[in-house]
């Protein structure tokens, strides 16, 4: 006797009833942050409408991200009548080769070089590919010119006294910096919690904590890609019991790319890095006779 797979909506009446999520690649057509929806558009929807898009329900962070125009990849589910896509991340072609050519380099130079390819005061930044709260391609090239203040969080971490208060004091040094005029700097946080973190997690994560996002980019990606640029920083991280123990640096970054100072564990303070990020004053012109 032939036997018969399920297929299309079969499928999915399957999955509904086994309440469980299918890895689903679309197009978003359009993105509503007051629904907290996006119109998508591409094979496999459950029930798309005669014009081929469906409407999906997400998290704040995702309808924020601006994915209109872009493909992305997430999880399909129900709940209730209610379709959901989450974990979001960016699909596009171009981006997905991008991060994943500079994830391989990564691990090509700490194959090659091990303990020396740990950046510290002096050395260039990592050639690092990944994401931001906006789903764009991030690189070093991409700060090219500015002053970075980076750190290292998880969004899910509780701990008063490790990533909330380091992210509060990256507000305040950013606050500082803004009243004391002073120019070309950004501020920058990686995650190293992929699994978790994506780009709407992240934009949420940045609302959340009142971050002003003219001058601050909170990046993630693929969990290689995390894991190797993590590698380099000379960030560890490991799983126990259920949370992220990691270690923790802050760095500030010159505008040609070189790490001019780096404050290893969580305890720094606001005026130490500022000191660091003000120009010094323009020395005085000798009087003419």
């Amino acid at each position: 006797m032939r036997k018969i797979f399920p297929t299309g909506a079969v499928l999915f009446l399957l999955l509904q009833s086994l309440s469980l999520a299918t890895d689903i690649t679309v197009k978003v057509v359009s993105a509503d942050p007051a629904t907290l929806t996006l119109t998508v558009k591409g094979d496999g929807l459950p029930v798309p409408d005669k014009d081929g898009t469906q409407v999906l329900h997400v998290t704040a962070g995702d309808a924020l991200v601006g994915y209109a125009g872009h493909k992305v990849q997430g999880e399909l589910a129900k709940s209730g009548n209610t379709w959901r896509l989450d974990n979001i991340w960016p699909a596009d072609p171009v981006l997905v080769t991008a991060i994943t050519e500079a994830t391989k380099q990564l691990h090509r130079d700490y194959v090659e070089l091990g303990r020396k390819s740990l950046r510290d005061v002096g050395d260039s930044l990592p050639a690092f590919a990944l994401y931001n709260q906006k789903g764009e391609l991030v690189t070093p090239a991409t700060f090219r010119g500015q002053h970075l203040v980076i750190n290292f969080i998880f969004t899910r971490c509780t701990n008063p006294t490790m990533c909330p208060a380091n992210t509060q004091r990256m507000v305040q040094l950013q606050k500082e910096v803004k009243k004391a005029k002073i120019p070309n700097v950004t501020f920058v946080t990686i995650s190293f919690d992929p699994e978790h973190d994506t780009p709407g997690a992240l934009r949420q994560y940045a609302d959340a904590n009142n971050l002003d996002l003219a001058n601050f980019q909170l990046l993630t990606g693929p969990a290689d890609a995390v894991n190797e640029a993590l590698q380099q920083f000379g960030i560890l991280v490991r799983q126990e019991n259920n949370t992220l123990v990691h270690s923790m640096a802050t760095l500030i970054v010159s505008p040609e790319g070189r790490i001019t100072y780096r404050k290893q564990g969580e305890l720094w303070t606001v005026n130490e890095f500022l000191e660091r990020l003000t120009p010094p004053a323009p020395a005085d012109k000798p009087s003419g006779n």
